[in-house]
C-alpha cells in the first residue's frame, strides 16, 4: 500500500457534488421578481439553504381608513443566500429568481459584518429607511450602544442625524437615527 489518501468528493444537501478545495460559503445576493421574496425564501429554506430577507413593520392605511401593520422587505426584490459559489447556478435557475447580482462580472458578495449591522438596526425597533443612492457624508464608527463597532456614513435629514450602512452591491444604504455622542470620525473610505 502506498500511503496515499484518496479524497472523495462530498455532496451537499441537494445532491450537488462539491469541488475539492472549493471556496468557503459566502453571502450572495439575488434579484427576484416583484413581491416574490417570501415564496423564494420558503423554497430555498425547504431545500436547506440559509436565507436572509430583512423585513420591517409598517403601518398601512387602506382606502376604507382601516389601519394594519404589515411586514415589508427592507430591500424589495432582493434576498441574501449563504452558500457556495458552485451552487449559484442552481439557485439562479429557480422560478421567480431573476438574476444573481454581480459586480464587474463577478458574483457580488455581502460581508457578514454588513448583514450583522442590518440585523442590529432592525432589532432597534426604530424607523429604518433605505435610500437608493449613496448619501455623501462623514465616515464614522459607532463607539457605544447596540451598533457598537459598525462603520458607516453619517448624514443629516429632516433635522436628524442618521447612520447608514452601505450595501455597495445593490447601491443602497440602510439608515437609522443616531445620537452623535455615540460616534467617532474615521478617515478611511467605505
Amino acid at each position: 500500500m502506498s500511503g496515499r489518501k484518496t479524497i472523495s468528493p462530498k455532496r451537499n444537501k441537494n445532491g450537488v457534488i462539491a469541488p475539492v478545495g472549493s471556496v468557503p460559503k459566502r453571502w450572495y445576493l439575488f434579484y427576484l421578481r416583484s413581491r416574490a421574496e417570501k415564496s423564494v425564501c420558503v423554497e430555498l429554506e425547504r431545500r436547506g439553504y440559509d436565507v436572509y430577507c430583512p423585513t420591517f413593520s409598517s403601518l398601512r392605511v387602506w382606502k376604507n381608513r382601516q389601519k394594519k401593520v404589515v411586514e415589508q422587505p427592507l430591500f424589495p426584490n432582493y434576498i441574501f443566500v449563504y452558500t457556495y459559489e458552485y451552487e449559484l447556478h442552481t439557485i439562479k435557475s429557480l422560478p421567480r429568481v431573476v438574476n444573481l447580482v454581480a459586480l464587474d462580472g463577478k458574483p457580488a458578495i455581502v460581508s457578514e459584518k454588513e448583514l450583522a449591522g442590518i440585523k442590529q438596526m432592525i432589532e432597534l425597533e426604530q424607523e429604518i429607511t433605505v435610500e437608493a443612492k449613496f448619501s455623501q457624508g462623514e465616515h464614522v464608527r459607532i463607539i457605544s450602544g447596540p451598533l457598537s463597532g459598525h462603520e458607516g456614513i453619517l448624514t443629516r435629514k429632516n433635522g436628524k442625524n442618521r447612520f447608514g450602512i452601505a450595501l455597495k452591491s445593490i447601491s443602497q444604504t440602510a439608515f437609522v437615527d443616531i445620537d452623535v455622542s455615540t460616534l467617532e470620525k474615521i478617515d478611511r473610505k467605505l
